[in-house]
């Protein structure tokens, strides 16, 4: 398997202060391999080292240990052309404040060494497709939040990079405003098969929009998989919720494969499972043997918010 980002034993401490210098331990050893293609999502509580991870991956910091490749290419060694592949958008943008939309762009574009000609065409492709065309004369100091965080976008895109970074890139925005900034991000990974790595609070959006998720707490990755394999990790099962008349077969319920446990009430029982969709049927299957009449039914699904709260304690 090819590796987008592969960052091995990764170790970054800010210092602060002048006669008492005080040491934060941002990164602690960060293990992380995230394959060519992949949609990733990097999750954590505030301070757990997302942004000081993104930050070292877009070549702004740089760790005291550990190994960075991008695409098998040593961040350090091979900075030119790793730089050239990637870019970032960060949730909170800051550009130039006395330069127009357009300036902006076409700056990020100069930097990247993009002829004139393309530059040109790039620059109008990127205001088109975020939807820029009618603020491409404004001052970045007279945006909206939301108008700033599709011009950092845009800017993110002007290199057509391998590798997206995001940090955050919905926050603080307007409701219909995020919808049409995730479905541009999802359409890019589709249609380009761009390796995107992505952080965000918003936990229905990791759902969404990511293949795996990655768990960071206190400068280390403490999981990575897809919410259905966390659930199972952590026994953060589907609970259904069954209201019945007969006998019901409990031995029998609590000896099929992904049952955690069941709870029962008189004539309902609440029974939690891995995963509702595999287990429901065989559940089901057994109680019309055993001659049980299903009065109601209900499932309360377990969600990556669930996993989040169990590894952020």
């Amino acid at each position: 398997m090819k590796f987008a980002v592969e960052v091995e034993n990764l170790r970054k401490t800010f210092v602060s202060g002048w006669f008492r210098k005080r040491r934060k331990a941002a990164l602690k050893g960060v293990d992380l391999a995230v394959p060519v293609g992949a949609f990733w999502c990097l999750l954590g509580p505030n301070g757990a080292g997302k942004t000081t991870l993104l930050s070292i991956l877009s070549n702004l910091l740089t760790p005291e240990e550990g190994e960075v490749r991008i695409f098998g290419r040593d961040m350090l060694k091979d900075a030119a052309e790793v730089t050239r592949r990637i870019n970032l958008s960060s949730g909170h943008a800051n550009f130039l404040w006395s330069m127009t939309v357009r300036e902006n762009i076409e700056y990020y574009a100069m930097l990247y060494g993009i002829p004139t000609n393309d530059r040109r065409k790039k620059v109008d492709e990127l205001l088109d497709l975020f939807d820029l065309c009618d603020f491409a004369r404004v001052r970045f100091e007279e945006l909206s939040t939301g108008t700033k965080q599709k011009l950092s976008l845009a800017k993110a895109l002007v290199n057509d990079p391998d590798l997206l970074l995001l940090d955050e890139p919905t926050v603080g925005l307007d409701p219909d405003v995020a919808r049409r900034i995730r479905q541009t991000i999802q359409d890019l990974h589709k249609e380009k098969g761009t390796t995107i790595l992505m952080t965000t609070h918003n936990m229905k959006e990791a759902e969404t929009l990511s293949e795996r998720v990655a768990f960071i707490k206190d400068g280390r990755i403490r999981a990575t998989g897809n919410p259905r394999e966390l659930k199972r990790e952590l026994r953060l099962g589907d609970t259904l919720s069954i209201s019945f008349r007969g006998r019901l077969p409990v031995a029998s319920l609590e000896a099929l494969n992904g049952v955690y446990s069941l709870q029962l009430n008189g004539t309902s029982c609440r029974i939690m499972v891995d995963d509702h969709h595999e287990r429901l049927p065989h559940i089901l299957g057994l109680l019309t043997n055993n001659g049980i009449t299903i009065h109601d039914l209900r499932i309360q699904e377990s969600d990556l918010e669930d996993v989040f709260i169990a590894y952020a304690r």
